[in-house]
């Protein structure tokens, strides 16, 4: 049986990243739809639009990319990702090219190798955060109640990241500037730490 993948609305296009180390870089997005995680501050939407192959996502990726991007990043989001089996789909990307980045939750693993993993913990939930190692981690304060101070307490020393950010809480596309002080308060106290924000969001891009 292939395997499919469902997509989200809008689910394949092209843009720059807008957060963490990579901001600012060129990449194709790829969207997953259906989450298990369940965030009740959520903003994206993960709903089901089409369920693509492999070999048809990637057919997209490559018409939607720049035309002389011939090294492009490819970035795989949701919904949370972890959810499929995304061997498949990293192997047909990497057979023509694209370095290939996944962003998770952290709440399952994530088997395949990629070229940057991206963590984010949706919360302060021990028992759902398992991906404790990759290239970058970003902790959102507030986002579910995740508390920056109480979450590093517990984790800083238990991890494996070469990069480390925390970034303010935004709604509706909008930071909150209570949020984005108390980032600055923390990375000044934890150096280990550096600030992200939502930078697309002020680029009116996706």
């Amino acid at each position: 049986m292939t395997t499919t993948y469902p997509i989200a609305p809008n689910g394949i296009f092209y843009s720059l990243q807008g957060e963490a180390h990579l901001r600012g870089f060129p990449m194709t997005f790829v969207r997953l739809g259906g989450c298990s995680v369940g965030c009740p501050q959520c903003d994206t939407d993960y709903t089901v639009a089409d369920k693509l192959t492999a070999d048809e996502i990637v057919r997209e990726a490559i018409k939607v990319r720049h035309p002389a991007d011939r090294d492009s990043w490819v970035w795989i989001t949701g919904g949370e990702p972890a959810d499929h089996d995304l061997r498949p789909l990293l192997s047909k990307f990497k057979a023509v090219g694209f370095s290939t980045a996944v962003a998770t939750s952290g709440s399952k693993r994530v088997i395949p190798p990629v070229d940057w993993l991206s963590v984010s913990p949706h919360s302060y939930w021990p028992d759902r955060f398992h991906q404790r190692y990759g290239n970058e981690v970003k902790l959102v304060d507030g986002l579910n109640g995740l508390d920056l101070e109480i979450w590093v307490a517990e984790w800083d020393d238990k991890i494996d990241f070469m990069y480390r950010y925390v970034q303010p809480l935004s709604r509706n596309k909008q930071e909150d500037p209570e949020s984005l002080k108390r980032c600055i308060e923390f990375v000044k106290k934890n150096p280990r730490w550096a600030l992200s924000r939502q930078d697309h969001h002020y680029w009116a891009m996706q």
